[in-house]
């Protein structure tokens, strides 16, 4: 689980401090306020760990291609809002599996002449334990292993870090087998929590006539849920037949049913060929997935996401609420902590939603869910600059520090509203009738 991120001069970010984390964490706040970014950030690490170009420090993305982010290059990436020009981003996790067992990655980087980021510092732990690396003069890199001393590896270019977490193996097998099984273990720890990121974007696939199954449960649902049926179909066809796997299939069912947006879900196959429908009844009838309203095929991917992942999961969703309604708004806070809770999977989540925060007050307030389960934050621009405030909430839910016109300013509409109904009461007892100006 992650347990707590920074980010220094990163987009509209000079400075995020150490932002902890919870099992479920919310980002909330206005548009382009750099919610987001923290998000990307951690997309960016991960895509560049699987990037296949070794000379890469960081991969920005290009477009047309299956990346989870696309930033440009690294003055597109560089905060605006301060002389200095480096990025920093950092990182702390547990892993479900090892106790309190500490991880850290903390990266620094610069842009280069051609406008890509060159690596200046890399720190990968495990319990204090991995590896340091800084860039030197020239171009070289010192190296530090563990609880060696410095002076036993003189700075070298060959220690120039490959995709931000490991060396070239000409590289490590220079090191000996210890240095080597230490460096290993640091970024095989690092690879490990990267690959247990599910994540689902603001715009995700629209609903489809007919599916094309190929006959397995995908691993991963992609990053605008267009898989997301794919691991249905697999669930639905396991259900019918009796075999196991039906559980992902039943429970998005009853989610939907719990948020009032269907009564039942069917998978139908097309004769003996590879084409599935997904049916969805409600009120009496049933209709095509195509022909529902767009909030089901924008909500399914963000159910099957949590209902998809496993212990140790970190699922990150930007705008679950797209197209709902209030009440499947409010009832995706107790999905996010029902899962969280009964399955170890942690949530980091933006969004708008007035009604997915105010149920996560109410559960808090009902002790379903304990005050150090959830963090929420709310995000803003002060002079250009984004500034995170860590909303202080109490074990009946309430907030110690209201933004000012969060969610806008309803107690202030409520009230206008108010005088101007007793404005314009006054004015029609004091306007003479019709019948007695005659």
């Amino acid at each position: 689980m992650l347990k707590d991120i920074t980010l220094r001069n990163f987009k509209i970010w000079k400075t995020t401090d150490l932002l902890p984390l919870a099992p479920v964490t919310l980002l909330l706040g206005t548009n382009s306020s750099g919610k987001s970014s923290i998000i990307q950030s951690l997309l960016l690490i991960r895509q560049t760990v699987r990037c296949n170009d070794p000379n890469l420090s960081l991969y920005f993305g290009e477009e047309g291609r299956s990346d989870s982010v696309v930033l440009g290059q690294f003055s597109d990436v560089l905060c605006r809002h301060g002389s200095d020009k480096h990025i920093g981003i950092e990182f702390n996790w547990t892993r479900h599996d090892s106790g309190e067992t500490s991880f850290k990655f903390s990266a620094k980087y610069q842009g280069t002449p051609s406008n890509a980021a060159e690596i200046q510092s890399l720190r990968i732990e495990v319990e204090g334990q991995g590896f340091h690396v800084t860039r030197q003069k020239r171009g070289a890199f010192k190296l530090d292993i563990g609880l060696q001393k410095s002076a036993k590896l003189p700075a070298s270019r060959e220690f120039k870090p490959q995709n931000s977490f490991t060396f070239s193996p000409a590289t490590l097998a220079k090191l000996g087998p210890e240095a080597q099984l230490e460096i290993l273990e640091s970024s095989s720890a690092l690879v490990d929590e990267l690959s247990k990121i599910i994540y689902l974007g603001p715009v995700r696939q629209i609903a489809k006539r007919q599916y094309q199954w190929g006959g397995i449960t995908p691993a991963t649902i992609g990053d605008d849920g267009s898989r997301a049926v794919d691991a249905l179909i697999a669930s639905g066809t396991a259900a019918k037949t009796g075999k196991p796997g039906g559980e992902l299939f039943a429970q998005t069912e009853a989610w939907l049913k719990k948020m009032g947006l269907a009564d039942s879900l069917e998978i139908r196959r097309l004769g003996k060929s590879p084409l599935h429908e997904v049916w969805v009844g409600r009120e009496g009838t049933s209709s095509n997935l195509k022909d529902v309203g767009v909030g089901v095929s924008q909500i399914l991917p963000v159910i099957v996401a949590a209902l998809h992942a496993q212990t140790g999961h970190i699922v990150m969703i930007e705008e679950p609420e797209s197209h709902l309604h209030p009440l499947a708004q409010s009832t995706l806070a107790e999905l996010l902590t029902t899962i969280s809770k009964e399955r170890g999977v942690q949530f980091l989540i933006e969004t708008h939603s007035e009604h997915l925060f105010r149920r996560m007050q109410t559960l808090l307030a009902k002790q379903e869910i304990a005050p150090g389960q959830c963090a929420m934050y709310f995000v803003e621009k002060e002079n250009g600059e984004a500034k995170i405030r860590p909303l202080k909430v109490d074990e009946m839910g309430r907030i110690g520090n209201w933004p000012e016109k969060f969610f806008g300013d309803a107690i202030g509409e409520t009230r206008q509203q108010t005088q101007l109904m007793f404005e314009r009461l006054k004015a029609a007892k004091n306007t003479p009738s019709s019948e007695s100006s005659l």
